[in-house]
């Protein structure tokens, strides 16, 4: 097979675009045997262009995916410790984020604020979505450099401390730890929390309250480059618009929120900072509509991804690992 590779127009090297020339559409067998023996190469361009597009492939089933993701992941990964609701639709492939369709997903690497986040995410379009839809994309090395360099030292000194409460019912606020864990035994939880260096504590009422303080900022592994790393911008109340957040603290208050953030050494981080670190991610969004069998592979790392709000079905399937 031969391939030939671009870029979107006005949006620099992120994502580098590989398409089949010749005007067929190749197989999913094809592709993945394509990945496999140029997996050096696909590595060196994720790290210099942060993502990879695989367009113009003939992907319409679910395992034709898996079969993909499993040649560009040596691992598919459990969503354990997730914050997203999600259906796993075959082994450890799951849908992407089944938020309300009016919303936006506020920009984040997937898994950041846990002890091991996976190096690799990769998304592919099932249903292309009618209208809006898109997995904005964010290179986080460019969110480190033009970070204000009062705040970022402020959070690369004291870290952000993530703290969440998971409900033990069937229903109830956010997700359940059940849900968080995919599993319902305490044992296997508390296992899994000791080993990842979270705190917890359970309430009489079944409900599982954990925190724990990761980095702000990382180097990374191959590059040796600083990025952006934290999802303080996702778990704090000010994530949600203003009439929300303030029925759900006159609800629980702060102490019980789903989700809340602060910094590692237990200060509050200003509303106005917040504010300042969405502008700067939202000023680097690359935006760019899905089209039907789309593989896009992103160095978790380095770049981080969000949802745009949309009408008519979408469907966007996702792997990490």
């Amino acid at each position: 097979m031969e391939i030939q590779t671009s870029t979107l127009p006005g949006h620099g090297l992120l994502p580098l675009v590989v398409e089949p020339t010749g005007g067929e559409s190749p197989s999913s067998h094809v592709l993945a045997e394509y990945i496999n023996a140029h997996r050096d190469w696909l590595n060196l361009q994720l790290h210099i262009n942060g993502g990879v597009l695989f367009r113009g492939f003939a992907l319409r089933e679910v395992a034709e995916f898996q079969l993909v993701a499993r040649a560009i992941l040596p691992q598919l990964l459990p969503y354990v410790e997730g914050q997203s609701p999600r259906t796993k639709v075959i082994d450890n492939v799951y849908t992407s984020t089944e938020f309300p369709p009016q919303y936006t997903i506020t920009p984040h690497n997937e898994l950041s604020y846990t002890k091991s986040p996976p190096p690799r995410i990769v998304f592919h379009c099932h249903i292309a979505p009618g209208e809006g839809g898109e997995t904005p994309i964010f290179d986080f090395r460019k969110v480190y450099a033009e970070m204000d360099s009062r705040l970022r030292s402020r959070f690369e000194q004291a870290g952000v401390k993530y703290v969440k409460n998971m409900h033990g019912q069937e229903r109830g606020l956010g997700k359940s730890w059940m849900e968080h864990f995919e599993t319902s035994d305490r044992n296997v939880v508390e296992g899994y929390l000791h080993e990842n260096d979270i705190d917890f504590a359970w309430s009489n009422d079944g409900t599982l309250k954990t925190w724990s303080i990761r980095p702000a900022t990382l180097q990374h592994p191959v590059t040796g480059e600083w990025h952006w790393f934290n999802q303080a911008n996702l778990w704090h109340v000010t994530n949600i618009d203003e009439r929300h957040r303030a029925q759900l603290l006159a609800r629980v208050g702060e102490e019980n929120l789903p989700t809340h953030a602060y910094y590692g050494d237990g200060g509050k981080i200003a509303d106005e900072d917040l504010d300042l670190v969405r502008q700067i991610m939202w000023d680097n969004a690359v935006i760019f509509p899905w089209q039907q069998g789309d593989v896009l592979v992103l160095d978790n790392f380095l770049v981080a991804h969000g949802r745009m709000p949309f009408k008519g079905p979408r469907k966007i399937l996702v792997a990490m690992g």
